[in-house]
């Protein structure tokens, strides 16, 4: 059975320096495990018991008779946390998802109100080259009726002369 280094010293306190000694001196074989937090020394209890000190017998034992709490820490994390990370991830997801249609739906009414806008600002400046148009016509109009004032009036002035 594998056990953490760090298991073993919670297990037994007063061992922990003689086992961490032990451990990089190569009296114990260690294997050295990623993924495990602080000491990442993984031993079996087979090693420990051929060890010849009887502390690491006893310690072997008592490790080998609590197997639930000598299933690596990272194992029970992932195994407990697994199902709630999934629900923690599908309402991520879920929260992403839902933001994602309402940026889309914000999108969506921002380019149709600058279309409209766009529309309006088109229809107005139509408007105002026709107003343009007509209020030239509208002043050529009027320089021609000046005209014809002008030359009823200067016609009567040498009428009367």
């Amino acid at each position: 059975m594998e056990v953490t280094l760090t298991q073993l010293i919670q297990m037994a306190p007063e061992l922990g320096s003689i086992l961490r000694d032990d451990v990089r001196s190569g009296r114990l074989k260690a294997i050295r495990k990623r993924g495990v937090a602080g000491r990442p020394y993984v031993l079996s209890t087979e090693d420990l018991e051929a060890s010849g000190r009887p502390e690491y017998r006893e310690l072997a034992e008592l490790a080998e008779r609590t197997p639930a709490s000598m299933t690596p820490r990272t194992k029970r994390m992932v195994s407990q946390a697994m199902p709630n990370m999934m629900h923690q991830g599908t309402e991520l997801f879920d929260i992403m998802e839902s933001q994602h249609m309402m940026l889309k739906d914000l999108v969506q009414v921002l380019t149709e109100e600058m279309r409209n806008r766009y529309d309006r600002l088109d229809r107005q400046n139509v408007q105002m080259q026709e107003l343009s148009y007509k209020l030239g016509q509208a002043h050529q109009q009027i320089a021609r009726l000046e005209r014809m004032l002008a030359e009823r009036s200067f016609g009567r002035v040498d009428e009367a002369n």
